[in-house]
C-alpha cells in the first residue's frame, strides 16, 4: 500500500516542487522582514521591504513552471528519439506492430468514410432537419405509397404546421439532338419544390408557379448533366434540348453539390438530371383513387414538431375522405398519411447494415490492438534488464510508463499514416463494387472528417494497447530482475496471464464477427437458392423508352411493340420472344381489385394485386410454369372477351377448395365501372419486388387488351434463345435501332438483372467476411505469438522434462493443450457474445435465424481449427529443445 502511495505522489511531483519553492522564499521573506523590525521599520513597512527584496512569488512560481516544462519538454524530446531508436533495433517488431494497426485504422477509417457521407453528412438543402416526406397507405398494405394528384392539392391547401408543400415524381426520358442519344433521369415537380428544399438554380431560373400553370415546356438541368452533355456551355440557358423529342427550353442549372432526390428511397428514390414542370392535368387533378406515384416532400414551421404535424395530418384524413367519390367510401377504411424525416427515410433500410459494418471494422481494431499489446508484453521480458537498469538509475515508473506509452504512440502514429493510405484506396474499391446500392452515394467522399477520424483513432489505439503494457512493466519489481539469471528470468505469472486474457479476448471477438459473417453466407446462400417462379437463363432483357414526341399514345406505340416483337423473332437462335410491363422483381404498381364469387371475404381495403399487362409469349418465355388453363394468344385482342391469367396465391386465397378458371375479377370494389376479366389460367407465384421480399398476388392482362397510354411508354422486351445470352445481345440491339436509331437502350442477360437484385446483400456480406477474415488471422497470429514466447521463456522447463523421459510428442501435446484451453475460454465467451450481438442482425437475415447452429458451429471449427495451426509451429519448435543446454547455468 505505501508503495502504490509513493507511485501516485510521484505524478504530483510538479506541483510539489512548485509549492516547497513558494514555501523557501516566504520563509527567507519572513526572515528579512524580522531583520527590518529588529532595525525599528513598522510592521507594515517591514512586510514590503521584505517583499521587494525578496521578489515576486508569482513571479518565482512562472519561473519554476518554464523550467519544469523546458526539462519536461527536454525529456520527451529524449523520449521521442529514444523510442525510434529501439523501433529501429527491433524492425520485425515494428514492422509487424504497425502493418496490424494499419490494417486496423485503415479499415475503420474506410467504413467511417461511407458511413459519414451516408450517416452523418447533412443533406445539402437549407435547414434538413426540418424536411419530411408524406405517403400514403391503406390498411395490410405491403408498402407505402405516394400522393395522387388531388390528395396533393387538399393537403397543400388545407395543412397549416407546414410552411411550404411541393410534389415531385422521377420518370426517364431520352435526351437527343447531342451526339448520342441517351436516357436520363428526369424529375416532374410542383413550383414549389425548390423553395421548400431551400436551393435554386446556381445560373439562370427556377421553374414558377406560371410555368407550372401554363404547362411551359422549360427545364432546369443538374450540373452532372450540363458537364457531361453540354461541356458546361454557359449559354446553355435560353437554349432548346430535345427531351421525348419535344423542344424544352432551359432556364437554368443547378449548383455542382446539390442533388435531389437523394438516391435511398424505394419510391422514386433516383438522383434527377433534369427538372420539368409537374403541370398536372386536369384529369390527374380529378383523379381521385388514381395517380399515386408522387412523393411529397414538405417543410415544418419554425417552432413546429414532427408530433404535432403528424397529429394534423391525420385530423384532416376525415375531410380529405369526404371528397372521393361515394363508391369509394369503403376503400377507404383505415386510410392513414404515414410521415418521416427526409434523411430518415433516404437511409432509413441501409442504417443497420452500416451499423454493423462499422461495429465488425471495430472489433478488426480491438483483435489487432490485442495482437500489437501481446507483441509489446512479449517483447518487454526481454527489456526487463533494460528498464531494471534505468530504474536504479533513477527513473521513476512515471518516466518509465512514459517511454513505453511514447514508443506506443509512435507506433500508432506510423499505423495511423499507412492506414489513411489504406483506407483511401479501400475507399475507391468499396465504392466501385457497392455500384449504385448505397444510398447517397454522391456524399461519399475522402475528405477532412475521414482524416480528423483516423488520427482521432490513431490517438486513442494507444490507450487500448499500450498502456496496459507500459504500466505492467513500470511497475515491475526491478530487483527481483536484476537478482535473475537467464536461467530463472522466464515471464511472471502476472504477465503470463495478461498475455493468456488477450488472446482468450481476441479469440472471442473474431468467434463474434465469424458468426456474424456466417450468418450473411447462409442468407446469401438462401436468396441464391431461393426459387424466383421464373428461369433466367438463356434470356437477354431490353428496355426502352417510347418518346411522347414520336410516339404519341394509341396505335404509334402499339405499332413499336408488334414491330419489335417481329424483329426480336426474326434473330437466329430465338425460340420465343414476349413484352410486359414490368418484369418480375421490377413489379411496382399494385391496385384494388374485386372478385366474383369469391368463397373467401376479403375486406375491400386489403385487397391490393399486383398487375402486369404482357404479350402472348410471355410466361413461355421466361420459363413460368403453367399450373391450370391456358396462356393468352394472338386471339386474345380489343375485340375479343377481357381475360386474365392470375398467380398461384390468388387462386388460393380467393377459391382455396376450387378451380377459378372461369370466375371473374374486376379493377376497384365492386361498385366500380371497370369491365370484369375471365379467369382462363393459373401460373405460378413470381417474386416480384426482390428475392426476399414475399409474394403478393398478381393477375397478368393481354398487352393487346389494353388501351395504351403514357403508362406503357417503357418497353420491356424479354428473348429466350438455344445460343449463349451475350451472344445475342448486339443482334437484338441491331434489331431495334433498325425501327429508330436514335433510341436508347438497356440490354442485359436476365441473369445479371437477377444479380443486381442482390448487390445490397452480396456488398454486405462481402464486407463482412473480409473483415472476419483479418479477424481470424489476427487471431491466429495472437495465438503463434503467445506460444512462441512460452516456448522461448521455458526452455528450462522443457529441457528438464525431456531430461526425466518426455518424449517430443508429450511435449507438443503440452503446447497444444495450452492453446486449446485459451481458444475453448475465447470461444465460450464468444458465444455468448455472438448469441447476443447476432439478434441485432434479424433484420439482414433471410431465411436464417440470429442463433443459427450451423453458422455457430462452423465459425468454432473454423477457429479451431487455426488455433490448432497457430500452435504447430510452436509446438514443433519445442521438441528441439536440448536438454543439456537447457539445463545448464550461467
Amino acid at each position: 500500500m505505501i508503495k502504490l502511495l509513493r507511485r501516485v505522489r510521484y505524478w504530483f511531483r510538479k506541483q510539489r516542487v512548485e509549492q516547497e519553492l513558494v514555501e523557501e522564499i516566504e520563509f527567507h521573506r519572513r526572515l528579512k522582514q524580522e531583520q527590518f523590525e529588529r532595525a525599528g521599520m513598522p510592521t507594515h513597512e517591514a512586510a514590503v521591504a521584505s517583499r521587494r527584496e525578496m521578489g515576486n512569488v508569482l513571479v518565482a512560481r512562472e519561473d519554476a513552471r518554464t523550467i519544469w516544462t523546458t526539462v519536461w519538454l527536454d525529456q520527451v524530446w529524449q523520449d521521442v528519439g529514444y523510442a525510434f531508436r529501439q523501433l529501429r533495433r527491433s524492425p520485425s517488431f515494428t514492422v509487424i506492430a504497425v502493418l496490424t494497426l494499419a490494417i486496423g485504422i485503415g479499415a475503420n477509417s474506410a467504413v467511417f468514410t461511407i458511413v459519414n457521407g451516408i450517416l452523418l453528412e447533412a443533406l445539402p438543402y437549407k435547414n434538413p432537419q426540418q424536411l419530411l416526406v408524406l405517403f400514403e397507405q391503406l390498411p395490410n398494405a405491403p408498402t407505402k405509397f405516394g400522393f395522387s394528384p388531388p390528395d396533393y392539392e387538399f393537403m397543400r391547401k388545407e395543412a397549416r404546421t407546414f410552411s411550404g408543400i411541393a410534389a415531385f415524381r422521377t420518370i426517364p426520358y431520352e435526351l437527343s439532338g447531342i451526339s448520342q442519344s441517351q436516357r436520363v433521369v428526369g424529375a416532374r415537380m410542383t413550383p414549389e419544390l425548390f423553395s421548400v428544399l431551400g436551393i435554386a438554380p446556381r445560373i439562370g431560373r427556377a421553374i414558377s408557379i406560371e410555368d407550372d400553370a401554363q404547362q411551359a415546356q422549360v427545364a432546369v438541368l443538374s450540373d452532372g448533366l450540363w458537364a457531361r452533355a453540354f461541356g458546361r456551355d454557359p449559354s446553355i440557358v435560353g437554349r432548346p434540348i430535345m427531351l421525348d423529342r419535344r423542344s424544352y427550353t432551359v432556364i437554368g442549372v443547378m449548383p455542382p453539390s446539390i442533388g435531389f432526390p437523394p438516391r435511398g428511397p424505394e419510391l422514386n428514390g433516383e438522383p434527377a438530371e433534369v427538372f420539368v414542370p409537374m403541370a398536372f392535368t386536369p384529369a390527374e387533378r380529378q383523379g381521385w383513387g388514381m395517380f399515386y406515384s408522387n412523393t411529397v416532400v414538405a417543410r415544418l414551421k419554425p417552432g413546429i414538431s414532427v408530433e404535432q404535424a403528424r397529429v394534423e395530418v391525420t385530423g384532416l384524413l376525415q375531410p380529405l375522405a369526404e371528397h372521393y367519390p361515394p363508391v369509394l367510401g369503403p376503400f377507404l377504411k383505415g386510410f392513414s398519411i404515414p410521415m418521416a424525416a427526409l434523411d430518415e427515410e433516404t437511409v432509413g433500410r441501409t442504417r443497420r447494415m452500416l451499423l454493423m459494418l462499422m461495429s465488425a471494422v471495430g472489433i478488426v481494431l480491438l483483435i489487432g490492438c490485442a495482437d500489437v499489446a501481446n507483441l509489446i508484453l512479449t517483447r518487454s521480458s526481454s527489456r526487463q534488464r533494460e528498464i531494471a537498469i534505468r530504474s536504479s538509475l533513477g527513473a521513476g515508473p512515471a518516466r518509465i510508463a512514459r517511454q513505453l506509452l511514447t514508443e506506443g504512440i509512435i507506433l500508432a502514429g506510423a499505423g495511423g499514416a499507412f492506414g489513411l493510405l489504406l483506407a483511401y484506396c479501400a475507399t475507391r474499391v468499396l465504392l466501385g463494387f457497392a455500384g449504385q446500392t448505397l444510398p447517397r452515394a454522391e456524399s461519399i467522399a475522402f475528405n477532412y472528417r475521414a482524416v480528423a477520424f483516423t488520427a482521432a483513432v490513431s490517438l486513442l489505439t494507444p490507450l487500448v494497447f499500450a498502456i496496459l503494457p507500459a504500466f505492467r512493466t513500470a511497475f515491475a519489481n526491478d530487483a527481483a530482475v536484476l537478482k535473475a539469471t537467464t536461467k530463472t528470468i522466464t515471464p511472471a505469472g502476472t504477465r503470463s496471464r495478461l498475455l493468456a486474457s488477450f488472446v482468450v479476448a481476441q479469440v472471442a471477438l473474431a468467434l463474434v464477427l465469424s458468426v456474424g459473417a456466417g450468418l450473411l453466407v447462409r442468407s446469401f446462400l438462401a436468396l441464391l437458392s431461393t426459387n424466383p417462379g421464373f428461369r433466367p437463363e438463356q434470356v437477354v432483357w431490353l428496355s426502352a423508352m417510347l418518346p411522347s414526341g414520336r410516339y404519341p399514345i394509341g396505335p404509334p406505340m402499339r405499332t413499336f411493340f408488334e414491330r419489335t416483337l417481329e424483329r426480336a423473332k426474326r434473330i437466329p437462335g430465338v425460340a420465343s420472344a414476349a413484352e410486359g410491363s414490368e418484369l418480375p422483381l421490377g413489379v411496382r404498381d399494385r391496385r384494388a381489385y374485386s372478385a366474383e364469387g369469391s368463397t373467401t371475404q376479403i375486406p375491400e381495403a386489403s385487397r391490393h394485386i399486383a398487375p402486369s399487362w404482357v404479350s402472348p409469349e410471355y410466361f413461355q418465355t421466361l420459363g413460368i410454369p403453367l399450373i391450370r388453363g391456358r396462356s393468352f394468344t394472338d386471339a386474345d385482342n380489343r375485340n375479343s372477351q377481357p381475360v386474365v391469367v392470375i398467380n398461384n396465391l390468388l387462386a388460393q386465397m380467393l377459391w382455396p377448395n376450387e378451380d377459378p378458371i372461369g370466375h371473374r375479377i374486376k379493377w376497384g370494389i365492386e361498385a366500380s365501372q371497370a369491365p370484369w376479366m375471365t379467369i382462363v389460367g393459373v401460373v405460378a407465384d413470381v417474386k416480384q419486388s426482390g428475392l426476399n421480399v414475399p409474394v403478393d398476388a398478381q393477375a397478368y392482362i393481354p398487352l393487346a387488351q389494353e388501351p395504351l397510354n403514357d403508362f406503357f411508354r417503357t418497353v420491356n422486351l424479354v428473348v429466350r434463345s438455344n445460343r449463349d445470352a451475350n451472344s445475342i445481345i448486339s443482334e437484338l440491339r441491331n434489331a431495334v435501332h433498325e425501327i429508330d436509331s436514335d433510341l436508347p437502350l438497356e440490354v442485359q442477360p436476365l441473369t445479371e438483372m437477377i444479380g443486381d437484385s442482390l448487390k445490397p446483400q452480396r456488398f454486405s456480406m462481402t464486407l463482412v467476411i473480409v473483415f472476419a477474415a483479418i479477424a481470424l488471422a489476427l487471431s491466429a497470429i495472437g495465438i503463434y505469438g503467445v506460444l512462441t514466447n512460452v516456448v522461448s521463456q521455458q526452455k528450462h522447463e522443457i529441457g528438464v522434462r525431456m531430461a526425466l523421459g518426455a518424449t517430443a510428442s508429450d511435449v507438443m501435446l503440452l503446447v497444444i493443450r495450452r492453446a486449446l484451453t485459451l481458444m475453448a475460454i475465447g470461444i465460450v465467451i464468444g458465444v455468448v457474445g455472438a448469441i447476443s450481438v447476432t439478434r441485432l442482425m434479424s433484420t439482414l437475415l433471410y431465411e436464417v435465424r440470429p442463433t443459427d447452429s450451423i453458422a455457430l458451429l462452423g465459425a468454432t471449427a473454423v477457429l479451431a481449427a487455426l488455433a490448432l495451426v497457430a500452435s504447430l509451429v510452436p509446438a514443433y519448435r519445442a521438441t528441439g529443445v536440448d536438454p543439456l543446454r537447457a539445463l545448464k547455468v550461467e
